[in-house]
């Protein structure tokens, strides 16, 4: 009796899975536990075919994974949670005859992607599954930016780091579109790759050709720094940049070929702590060349761009 009571329980356990899926199309919601802070993922599978990868993003459950590429046709691509190839996002003809994205960055509270078109100094909004939607606007006291790194924070507040002129800085935008700051004071970046933003609201910057990551409060004063340098807890050419749920940073270091793995900032530290580092120089699975973007899903994935060597990277806690 008991064991036909397991078993029923069992097949409605199945057919509600099912029914879910059906329905929503995405996997049940269940809570992960949380990996220890100072634990690197492991590598589970890469994505190959891809031209040079430089940014990517996933949506929260990990659906859905936004590559952009910079080299070959440079179409910006969409996948499904397995890699495989379901779309592109591309802008219309008339707004941009060719355009060349850079970073890519998923909004959580409407599931919009951005993308980052420096070149035509111009970001690009498109719905989930890849339809384009419009241009973001923003507004006039940006005109003539060059806008590159991309991120959102809980609320769907965007950060942008634009590259225009000898002043990098990075912008904050209200989830209307409204400019609310910008920051960094003349000297502070050179050429910002990368952007995040931890559940306190302070910001990630990785300052690339001063091979350093700066980090502000949500005002934009600066609070601490990671320096360049040769130990194992300094960066080189810092790149991308991603936090996880379990404020975890993730620094790409593309000359160190791996991803430098932090603490968010604590009150009163001048640095974020170092945990760990995952990846080595190589082609085998596990190694990087040269790698960029990286994004963190909802889910314990992380997802890295190996640049040189023309894939995606998949790591999993």
């Amino acid at each position: 009796m008991v064991l036909l009571i397991l078993l029923g329980s069992l097949v409605v356990l199945f057919l509600s899975i099912a029914l879910w899926y059906l329905i929503f199309r995405k996997p049940l919601p269940f809570p992960i536990p949380p990996a220890p802070q100072d634990r690197a993922p492991a590598f589970t599978f890469a994505v190959y075919d891809v031209a040079k990868p430089l940014g990517v993003a996933a949506s929260a459950d990990g659906t859905r994974i936004y590559l952009t590429q910079s080299d070959g046709d440079q179409a910006t691509l969409v996948l499904d949670g397995l890699g495989n190839r379901i779309g592109v996002l591309a802008p219309p003809p008339t707004v941009a005859s060719r355009a060349t994205q850079l970073y890519v960055a998923v909004n959580p509270t409407t599931s919009e992607v951005f993308a980052s078109d420096r070149l035509a100094g111009q970001v690009y909004v498109y719905d989930a599954d890849g339809a384009y939607a419009r241009r973001f606007d923003p507004g006039p006291d940006l005109a003539g930016w060059q806008p590159l790194a991309l991120a959102f924070d809980a609320d769907g507040i965007l950060y942008v780091t634009d590259v225009a002129g000898l002043f990098h800085r990075v912008h904050q935008f209200a989830p209307d579109g409204r400019l609310l700051r910008s920051f960094g004071a003349p000297g502070v970046l050179s050429f910002p790759n990368g952007v995040a933003v931890d559940e306190t609201g302070n910001v990630y910057v990785s300052d690339t050709n001063d091979g350093r990551l700066v980090v502000f409060d949500p005002s934009g004063g600066q609070l601490g720094v990671v320096s360049r340098g040769p130990t194992e807890s300094e960066l080189g050419l810092p790149v991308g940049v991603a936090i996880d749920e379990a404020d975890r940073v993730f620094v790409v270091d593309s000359v160190a070929h791996g991803v430098q793995i932090y603490a968010a900032l604590r009150p009163g530290d001048r640095a974020p702590e170092y945990l760990t580092t995952f990846g080595v120089e190589g082609t085998s699975d596990g190694a990087f060349a040269f790698p960029n973007g990286i994004a963190v899903d909802g889910r314990g994935r992380v997802y890295v761009a190996d640049w040189n060597n023309d894939r995606l990277q998949v790591w999993s806690y």
